[in-house]
């Protein structure tokens, strides 16, 4: 099997669960958490990260199924490696999410998400901006925006 099979096969494993079912990793039987360590020990981020994206992009195609991609994604460490694109990749987040109306859903936990990868890609700094907030971000709502018209969605 090559390696892009290979991370797609894992990926497929990891991201199709539901993160919040009681039975998704019982402590002490954390499956999907060690085959995300293991895949993130084998692979490098710069491989793993577009096959993770393209899953996001592909295959989550409501708020619900996003905002589970996003706690997986987080529990997996995701959230603790560069993203190249991070308002991209966060942007279509919140788009597919629609987080003012799914703000009680997932706002809080999202907007910590924000916060950790685009400090991590260098976008943003809580020392500077101490009172950040992503769904107040003018490159955020940009890129909202660019989705909206992309899909036809106003």
């Amino acid at each position: 099997m090559n390696k892009s099979m290979d991370i797609s096969t894992v990926t497929d494993y990891l991201f199709n669960c539901n993160f919040f079912a009681e039975d998704f990793d019982p402590e002490g039987k954390e499956e999907h958490l060690d085959c995300a360590e293991d895949l993130l020990s084998k692979y490098a981020w710069n491989d793993i990260y577009p096959v993770w994206n393209k899953y996001l992009r592909s295959k989550c195609k409501t708020a619900e199924e996003v905002i589970n991609f996003c706690n997986l994604f987080s529990y997996y460490g995701g959230s603790d490696y560069y993203i190249p694109d991070a308002y991209d990749f966060l942007g279509y987040i919140y788009f597919m999410v629609d987080i003012e109306k799914n703000w009680d859903k997932a706002g809080d936990f999202l907007d910590g998400l924000c916060i950790t990868i685009l400090e991590k890609a260098d976008e943003i700094s809580l020392d500077r901006e101490p009172y950040y907030q992503s769904w107040k971000d003018p490159k955020m709502h940009a890129t909202i925006e660019k989705y909206k018209k992309k899909y036809k969605m106003f």
